[in-house]
């Protein structure tokens, strides 16, 4: 039997006595947007390969307070070593509801953060401190960096807020057809309930355990036993229309959004062009981002998605007519 690991997150805020050399930083975040399930993760894989931008990884994300501590005092891969050993002996690998692959350096949504720290997933006035502090000093550890990539699809919806807290704020948007989400999240709600959620359990702890996501952990068990006694496919059935509205409603959300903001802040990206040619949408950011590109296709792994669930053929027409809806409802 594997002896566990002790993580040693931050009990405290390490970096306490460092924020004062941060100060000076800018904030200029570049912020990926989009639906859950839309393909935010590989859009923002391939702009962290290709320009000059900071990015939050499990670790940043894991060790946010002592982050400038390890970097003046050299121990940043001691701690990634350490997160490794830790997600070994816990058998994480990967996300368990997509497949992606979990290490120190896989990327993370700031939203996990902000939850930590203030009880909510989007930027707020109440959280707005930490962002700030998360931007500079992902700057502050991450050398040659020029501006911070980040991702959280809570904040789709929410440019008007984030603006008002980074004015220098540039929105990087990803459109995909909403069946494609709505299949993407039907398959991930069905992964989620098959088993354990350990690697969930560490995002959502803020040092207190299953009592900081008590409700979410009790409708998880409850959803969990459901999904037992009636099936996969009865499941998926019960489940589609309660998140074909969801899509509906985002979708809806994010039009709206883009809409508003000006050319100079925003741009709107096609997911099935950026698999098609990963390297000509790079491109296409360049004027936006103001960045060098450092390189295009070097390391990117382009992955397809995997065929529509069973329960959702034919369904397309009905998501259509739920987004019609929604669109009125404005």
């Amino acid at each position: 039997m594997k002896r566990p690991v002790n993580a040693n997150f931050p009990a405290s805020d390490e970096d306490q006595a460092l924020l004062s050399e941060i100060t000076h930083l800018p904030l200029r975040p570049v912020l990926i947007m989009g639906l859950h399930r839309s393909g935010t993760t590989f859009l923002y894989d391939c702009v962290a390969k290709s320009f000059p931008v900071a990015h939050l990884s499990l670790y940043h994300l894991l060790y946010f307070d002592r982050l400038l501590s390890n970097n003046a005092n050299g121990q940043e891969q001691g701690d990634k070593d350490l997160l490794n050993r830790y997600f070994l002996a816990r058998g994480i690998s990967d996300r368990n509801i997509d497949g992606t692959h979990i290490d120190a350096d896989a990327v993370e949504e700031y939203g996990f953060l902000l939850r930590k720290k203030s009880g909510t997933f989007k930027l707020a006035d109440k959280n707005a401190v930490v962002f700030t502090r998360l931007c500079q000093k992902l700057l502050a550890v991450q050398k040659n960096t020029h501006a911070v990539l980040l991702k959280n699809p809570w904040d789709t919806g929410n440019a008007k807020n984030i603006l008002k807290h980074a004015p220098e704020a540039r929105f990087i948007y990803i459109s995909r057809e909403p069946i494609a989400v709505l299949n993407s999240m039907l398959n991930a709600l069905l992964s989620y309930l098959e088993g354990p959620q350990d690697y969930l359990e560490i995002l959502l702890d803020n040092g207190h355990g299953r009592s900081a996501y008590r409700t979410g952990y009790i409708a998880w068990l409850g959803l969990r036993a459901l999904r037992t006694l009636i099936g996969r496919n009865n499941c998926a059935r019960l489940f589609r229309r309660l998140l074909a509205k969801d899509v509906a409603r985002q979708v809806t959300v994010y039009k709206t959004e883009i809409a508003a903001l000006p050319s100079n802040r925003a741009i709107e990206i096609d997911y099935n062009s950026l698999i098609a040619d990963p390297a000509a949408t790079m491109q296409s950011l360049q004027r936006l981002l103001d960045l060098p590109i450092s390189s295009t296709q070097e390391n990117i792994e382009v992955k397809r998605s995997r065929n529509l669930n069973p329960m959702l053929m034919n369904y397309e027409p009905v998501l259509n007519k739920l987004i019609s809806k929604a669109n009125l409802g404005l």
